[in-house]
C-alpha cells in the first residue's frame, strides 16, 4: 500500500495522482547504451565494463526514486512523499496552499514533465523535479480548492429567518436585565445562574 493510501484522513479520498516523469532515466539509459560501443572493440572491453557498471548504479538510483514517489491531490489535501531512505513529505491542508507554480523549459513542454513549485501559507515554497504531467496536477489542486471553498461559503450562510427565529428564543437575565437565550442556565453577560424556560 503506498503512503498516500496510508496517511488518508477518515473520509477523505485521492482526486489525482501522478509520478516522477521517465525522463529521469534518459542520462542512465544513453550511458548504457555507450558502453555498448565500447565493448564492440576488444581493447576498450575495460572501459566498456565500467561505463556499463556506472549506467547501471545510475538506473538503479533513478528506480528507487521513480518507485518510492507519490504526488497526490486528495478532497483535502496536497500529499507528496518522495525517498526511501532520507524521506521528505509534504501534507498541506488546500486552504493553506497560497499558489501552485510549474517550470518548464522547451523539452519540459514537449515531454510534458516540469518542476513543481507548491507554496503555502506563512511564504514556504518546496520545488519538486521532474513531475510527470505539472499542469494537470495544478489544475487538481486548484478545482479540488474551488469545491472546498464552496462548501464553506455554502455552511457558512445564514439561516433563514424563521428557523432563526425558532431556534433563537430569548428573555432579559433576571439579574442584569440583557438579553440571553431562554434555554441558557448561565447568563454570559453577568455570570450569574440562571433557571432555563422552555
Amino acid at each position: 500500500m503506498s503512503y498516500v493510501d496510508r496517511h488518508l484522513n477518515p473520509g477523505e479520498r485521492v482526486v489525482h495522482r501522478t509520478t516522477l516523469h521517465p525522463i529521469i532515466f534518459v542520462a542512465g539509459g544513453l550511458l548504457a547504451a555507450l558502453s555498448l560501443m565500447f565493448f564492440a572493440a576488444a581493447d576498450l572491453a575495460a572501459i566498456g565494463g565500467v561505463i556499463l557498471l556506472t549506467a547501471l548504479v545510475m538506473l538503479g538510483a533513478a528506480w528507487l526514486r521513480f518507485a518510492n514517489s507519490e504526488f497526490a491531490v486528495t478532497s483535502s489535501r496536497v500529499v507528496i512523499k518522495v525517498g526511501l531512505i532520507s524521506r521528505r513529505t509534504l501534507e498541506l491542508q488546500l486552504s493553506k496552499v497560497e499558489a501552485i507554480a510549474v517550470d518548464q523549459d522547451l523539452l519540459a513542454r514537449v515531454m510534458d514533465y516540469g518542476t513543481l513549485v507548491v507554496g503555502g501559507t506563512g511564504g514556504t515554497k518546496e520545488a519538486f523535479k521532474y513531475i510527470k504531467a505539472p499542469l494537470a496536477f495544478r489544475g487538481a489542486v486548484q478545482h479540488q480548492t474551488e469545491l472546498s471553498n464552496r462548501v464553506v461559503v455554502a455552511s457558512a450562510a445564514p439561516m433563514p429567518a424563521a428557523q432563526t427565529a425558532e431556534t433563537r428564543q430569548e428573555r432579559e437575565c433576571p439579574y442584569c436585565a440583557e438579553r440571553i437565550l431562554a434555554k441558557a442556565t448561565r447568563c454570559r453577560f453577568c455570570g450569574q445562574t440562571v433557571t432555563p424556560t422552555p
